[in-house]
């Protein structure tokens, strides 16, 4: 059944069908990861092993370990970007559990939570009360050679002379292989970029509804104001004259409309100036066109038949169309001339 004016209107008011399922495609998107992710970390993650057994010295890498941490230093290393404050960086520290020394590598989040930790290993304060010891878990890795050095030289420094170590010295003081508590025994790789994804996805489905209710809100406080919406809707059901895209963008006999992607209409003896707005890419490569109307109260404005791409046959029709409604007088077409007379206009109005 055809629907009348009053109900073309009212529908191209509502929130497009389309923008409510790409909300509800990532809000799924976003829960499913995440129960994803919950049901791995609560029933797939394998149980860990103590990092301390026989000093760390000959343990397999790739293993899920956890180290009670009784002390810690400051950073002796960083491994990654330039910039130091990027968490993805590695940072390495030494961390004292039960009396041996071992070589793990943290992130933020760790860092702050072994805090208290760290103070007390560097603390002068005899009636000091040690915290509770820390435990932490990662996955057991390889010690780089050039990370040995560092730590053999950060270890070394305040060492006095017969207590410096060598390199082949290092796994009986260190361990042969390193606690990296920034990664996880599961990989949710895919699971994370989904969500990643999702939320950017989220914010342009948010930006685009919002400047879709803004220029429907624009539109219906310009009919109403004018006291064209009665008429609009008699006009609608019996003065239609001509119909694009789909039949949803109409020509009455004195308005204009537009109910693609939300209501924008007008009635072609208000307007002041048109124009067509093409978004481009390097200057060549075609974003979106549209049409933009300045009406002649000198501040409304309106963005209707946006296409995707350059401007094709049917988008120019539409626009030669709604050039042959309006007043002589108006402005055409986006010149120098026409932005230079617009602003003078504005000024008197």
């Amino acid at each position: 059944m055809e629907m009348n004016g009053k109900q073309i209107l009212k529908k191209a008011k509502k929130t497009l069908p389309g923008i409510k399922i790409a909300y509800i495609i990532v809000f799924l998107a976003v829960i499913i990861s995440v129960g994803v992710i919950i049901y791995r970390d609560e029933y797939k993650k394998p149980e860990a092993i103590d990092f301390t057994t026989n000093g760390a010295i000959g343990m397999a890498t790739d293993q899920y370990a956890y180290l009670d941490v009784e002390g810690l230093t400051e950073e002796v290393a960083i491994y990654g970007t330039e910039d130091s404050n990027n968490p993805e960086n590695d940072r390495y520290y030494i961390a004292i559990s039960g009396g041996y020394l071992y070589v793990v590598d943290l992130n933020f989040e760790i860092i702050e939570q072994l805090k208290a930790i760290q103070q007390y290993t560097y603390s002068t304060d005899e009636n000091a009360v040690a915290p509770e010891p820390v435990k932490i878990y990662g996955m057991t890795e390889t010690i780089p050679d050039d990370l040995k050095e560092m730590i053999l030289d950060y270890y070394n420094e305040s060492a006095s002379e017969e207590n410096k170590i060598t390199l082949e010295e290092f796994d009986l003081y260190f361990g042969s292989v390193l606690l990296n508590a920034r990664r996880n025994p599961i990989d949710i790789t895919i699971e994370t970029t989904i969500i990643g994804i999702a939320l950017m996805a989220l914010v342009v489905i948010i930006v685009l509804h919002i400047s879709l209710k803004i220029v429907t809100k624009r539109t219906t406080k310009y009919l109403e104001n004018s006291g064209y919406e009665e008429d609009l809707e008699h006009q609608l059901d019996d003065f239609v004259e001509e119909k694009f895209y789909n039949e949803k963008v109409i020509f009455t006999k004195d308005y204009f409309v537009d109910v693609r992607g939300n209501l924008v209409a007008f009635k072609y003896s208000d307007v002041k100036w048109i124009y067509t707005h093409t978004v481009k890419q390097y200057g060549f490569i075609t974003i979106n066109s549209s049409i933009i109307v300045h009406l002649n109260d000198g501040k409304t404005h309106l963005q209707c038949v946006e296409i995707r791409g350059k401007q094709t046959e049917e988008f120019n029709e539409v626009f030669n169309k709604i050039c042959d409604k309006i007043p002589a007088d108006s402005l055409k077409g986006y010149t120098q001339e026409n932005i230079k007379e617009f602003k003078e206009y504005k000024k008197s109005h």
